[in-house]
């Protein structure tokens, strides 16, 4: 045999047992590699019925509880049913109104669907044949809703998972939840729009603008519960509405809607104010506030005065096992002046590494700073304000639509904002709770294409008699 030819490898009898047959040899291994598991849309969609049923079983109700201005007798669709159309619009990412009434009445989606929402295919207004409502009349519906009623859906929805003690787990010192606070365009508007919003200067195109709220949870996502709309006009000063006169309004409700509940606000350096701080204050919250130089820099020029008498107060941490990995090095200072009458403690990072180095400054009113404490305030709070971007970023790059006007209507503009973030509770906790636990194809798969696959998957099989799911359970 030649010096380049390969030896052919022995059978492994032990491993490749013989076929049955009068041939005694040992069956050699199949050619190829075993193939990888794909997304399975009905498994998918039979994992979110699941879920619904058993995290959020009386979401229907609360949608049937809503302000309905409709004439009972002469409609078709219960109001969970129309709300619902609007929901799962963002669920599956359909992307837009038209998109998702195209396939909305495709095989047993209509059955399944009005079996989620309470109204299911044996309702007698149907007459045996169960169907979707239109983006239309949903749209007609939103926009005759008072939005405030619509807008306490995702707070409801938070107030039960608080009461599940979900977040427990990630209380900032066992006792403060971090709320995370950010102000984004909700949607542009077309030309010639009118009808609320703000505007970019004269004879600019027109957009409405929101500030959100949302609290930090399991595996380091985002859950927004909250937000107020920045579209209001001022007639007395005759100027536009601003980002801290919205957080102002949304303070009160926030406080009623959760009156003993600890909260940690963290904010960007547009928050860090004397007067944010007092509200804080008031309110007995904690804050975590960037802070730059350019918005306050009496109190910055303070903070390197006081910098040289602190010196005490410092950590440092190597960001591996060699020097050259990189290092995060800390200080803190207490009591620093911000504004006439308030003081507040300020906390510094640098982190070096060999790619860049990078300083961070934050302004909070926790007290009674030590090394421990200030690396649980950065690491939980301070470097954490980032997820609210990454939820702005996924909304409107991943196909939910933040951005995309829905409807022109302003009431019916809200409404839909409510949902989508009602929708953006339902989708995170599903996928990290509960779907990327209990399959593989799960966790490699886009959360895109998922969603796509429950669309699919309602549309495929009946799931009338799913079994709710007993808790939600995540993998860190």
């Amino acid at each position: 045999m030649g010096k380049r030819v390969q030896a052919a490898a022995a059978t492994d009898t032990k491993g490749h047992t013989p076929l049955p047959g009068a041939d005694p040899w040992a069956r050699r291994k199949p050619v190829g590699r075993h193939p990888k598991s794909c997304i399975n849309h009905t498994a998918t969609a039979e994992a979110f019925v699941a879920f619904l049923r058993g995290v959020f079983p009386a979401l229907g109700r609360w949608f049937d509880d809503l302000p309905d201005a409709r004439r009972q007798e002469f409609c078709k669709y219960t109001g969970a049913h129309i709300w619902f159309h609007i929901l799962m619009m963002f669920v599956t990412r359909a992307g837009s109104c038209n998109a998702f009434d195209q396939e909305r009445n495709s095989g047993t989606a209509p059955a399944n669907i009005g079996a989620l929402c309470g109204q299911g295919p044996e309702d007698y207004r149907f007459g045996g044949q169960p169907t979707v409502t239109c983006s239309d009349n949903a749209g007609r519906h939103a926009g005759r809703t008072q939005p405030e009623a619509v807008a306490k859906i995702p707070v409801e929805m938070i107030r039960l998972l608080i009461e599940r003690r979900l977040f427990d787990a990630f209380r900032l010192f066992d006792v403060w939840h971090v709320l995370v606070v950010d102000g984004t365009v909700q949607e542009k508007c077309r030309e010639r729009f009118t009808d609320g919003g703000k505007s970019f200067g004269a004879g600019s195109v027109r957009y409405r603008y929101v500030l959100q709220v949302g609290i930090l949870g399991p595996n380091g996502m985002f859950l927004p519960f909250m937000h107020e709309s920045v579209d209001m006009h001022n007639p007395l000063l005759d100027k536009e509405d601003c980002e801290l006169e919205a957080f102002k309004r949304l303070v009160p409700r926030l406080k009623a809607s959760f009156p003993r509940t600890p909260f940690c606000i963290v904010g960007d350096a547009l928050y860090a104010t004397e007067g944010i701080s007092a509200i804080c204050e008031k309110m007995g919250w904690r804050y975590v506030l960037s802070f730059k130089e350019g918005r306050q820099p009496c109190a910055w020029d303070e903070m390197l005065a006081l910098l040289a008498l602190q010196s005490g107060n410092k950590l440092r941490l190597w960001l591996g096992p060699k020097p050259e990995n990189g290092l995060r090095d800390m200080r803190w200072i207490e009591a620093l002046p911000l504004g006439e009458k308030a003081t507040t403690n300020v906390l510094l990072e640098g982190e070096i590494t060999p790619q860049a180095a990078t300083l961070y400054a934050w302004i909070t009113n926790f007290n009674n700073l030590t090394a421990n404490r200030v690396l649980s305030i950065v690491n939980a709070a301070g470097r954490e304000r980032h997820r609210i971007e990454d939820h702005f970023n996924a909304q409107k790059n991943n196909g939910i639509g933040l951005g995309h006007v829905f409807r022109a209507n302003q009431t019916a503009s809200k409404n839909y904002y409510s949902i989508m973030q009602a929708a953006q509770i339902l989708w995170q906790l599903f996928y990290a709770g509960h779907l990327a636990r209990l399959y593989q194809w799960a966790r490699t798969a886009s959360q895109k294409s998922l969603a796509y696959s429950v669309a699919e998957g309602l549309r495929a099989a009946l799931f009338i008699s799913v079994l709710p799911i007993g808790q939600l359970r995540f993998v860190t």
